[in-house]
């Protein structure tokens, strides 16, 4: 892994959604090069019920406005507000088709990534999930909850898939605390 051929190990990981999955496939292929680990509505684990959703199909701004519970507030807009330029919407684009290439077949899970995770062990680690997520269901959570040892999970309430937008205040609260344990 680059990063330990760099000599950059042992490191704190922080995955969002794809990013999460990829996470969890780092942590589960040699955990030793984290100390800490924070998966944000982390794809990778197949819900036992409901679906992860199919972003596939939406246009960039349908997805950018699904992803928050209230696409009018102000940080939403900060973030995301006005049209995008050219090289931000092929970027999203080059994006899009590389989680395609990765998380098509199946559908952004990794049935053996459970099991792989099963073996990770004395790796502190929160699970960061907004109850209004419509893009992880919560049994996603459940499933990282079993399959790492000691887990913990931090909801937060009146977010969806992004809550490190819409509330950051208490997202950075919830991180902090396992940074600093």
């Amino acid at each position: 892994m680059a990063l330990r051929d760099m000599k950059l190990d042992p490191i704190d990981v922080i995955g969002f959604s794809a990013g999460g999955f990829i996470a969890a496939e780092m942590v589960a292929a040699d955990p030793k090069i984290f100390t800490r680990l924070v998966l944000v509505a982390p794809m990778g684990l197949k819900p036992d019920k409901g679906e992860i959703a199919d972003i596939f199909p939406l246009t960039i701004r349908s997805y950018l406005r699904s992803t928050v519970a209230d696409p009018t507030t102000p940080e939403f807009g900060k973030i995301y507000g006005g049209e995008m330029t050219p090289q931000q919407f092929e970027a999203f684009e080059d994006a899009r088709a590389e989680t395609a290439r990765i998380g098509w077949e199946p559908y952004m899970h990794n049935p053996s990534l459970g099991y792989l995770l099963a073996g990770v062990k004395n790796l502190p680690t929160l699970l960061v999930w907004g109850q209004k997520d419509a893009f992880v269901p919560r049994e996603c959570i459940e499933a990282y909850q079993r399959a790492i040892a000691g887990a913990k999970v931090a909801e937060l309430s009146n977010v969806s898939h992004r809550p490190e937008i819409e509330d950051s205040a208490e997202f950075v609260r919830v991180v902090k605390a396992l940074l600093a344990s």
